[in-house]
């Protein structure tokens, strides 16, 4: 695996994390079952880790958080070469906090497996998927929040668009196992279907084993709502700006999340290509 930080090349499978500076990092799997794990030591705070990732092979990434990390992970798909396969996992010590974005727009097929390891009290997840799928292309993504201390968060929100005759699959499990009390464990899944061609499936599911805790899921799936785009032509919209707009819409949250405003325009752009008139 090949990590590109600062202009400089890691070759090792593992990176340590010792500054609370914003960082942005290449991530580039060099063979197929490619691995690394990358380790954000204990105290750091408010930082933003921005991950470009390129993965034509198969590859495992782990993310390591140690105690009391407060941290924005922000992971772009960029491979456009083949399709993409990878399970990641986010392993949380003793109240660390995380704010995780998945934007992933890239032209290919993808199977990502993402899991939540909240293995130390207090630890929690915020995750945002805007994911965009089109021509023929299949994007799956399972995601698995294992709550394994007490007082632990885990929300997640996916926010997915299926055009022409592509496929979305997102499957999302909260597990709270027993005597993990006061944890917390929320879904919302939205998945869009822009084509009669095109499809999507989606799949919540809470498994609770402890009484004391709070759960909750939203799931929705279906076509743009056509009282919407009447209500945008009726503010001087065309059909294709209103449809473009709503679309947009469900990649606001990660957008925002970009500080660099070239970053975010170059992005709007993209996905601004690939929804089409």
């Amino acid at each position: 695996m090949e990590i590109t930080s600062n202009k400089k090349v890691h070759s090792d499978h593992n990176f340590l994390i010792t500054t609370a500076e914003n960082q942005n990092l290449v991530l580039r799997a060099t063979s197929d079952n490619d691995d690394v794990e990358i380790t954000i030591a204990k105290n750091l705070q408010d930082f933003t880790i921005l991950l470009f990732c390129y993965f034509d092979k198969k590859v495992t990434v782990k993310f390591r958080l140690e105690e009391n990390v407060n941290v924005n992970i922000i992971n772009i798909y960029k491979t456009s070469q083949q399709d993409q396969n990878c399970d990641i996992t986010y392993y949380q010590s003793m109240n660390s906090k995380a704010k995780i974005y998945d934007l992933n727009i890239a032209n290919t097929s993808i199977l990502a497996n993402v899991n939540f390891e909240l293995a130390g009290k207090k630890s929690a997840v915020s995750y945002y998927l805007a994911s965009l799928a089109v021509d023929s292309n299949q994007k799956t993504v399972n995601l698995y929040a294992h709550h394994l201390a007490p007082q632990t968060l885990s929300d997640i929100k996916t926010y997915s668009i299926a055009k022409d005759q592509s496929l979305q699959q997102v499957k999302c499990t909260s597990h709270i196992e027993k005597t993990m009390a006061k944890s917390e464990a929320h879904q919302e899944l939205r998945l869009l279907v822009f084509d009669k061609t095109s499809k999507a499936i989606s799949d919540p599911i809470l498994l609770i084993d402890e009484n004391d805790i709070k759960a909750s899921h939203a799931n929705a799936v279906g076509m743009l709502d056509p009282d919407q785009i009447f209500y945008l032509q009726t503010r001087g919209l065309t059909v294709p700006q209103a449809r473009k707009l709503i679309c947009m819409g469900y990649f606001k949250n990660v957008i925002d999340a970009i500080v660099d405003p070239e970053l975010q325009t170059e992005i709007i752009n993209e996905i601004d290509a690939e929804i089409g008139e």
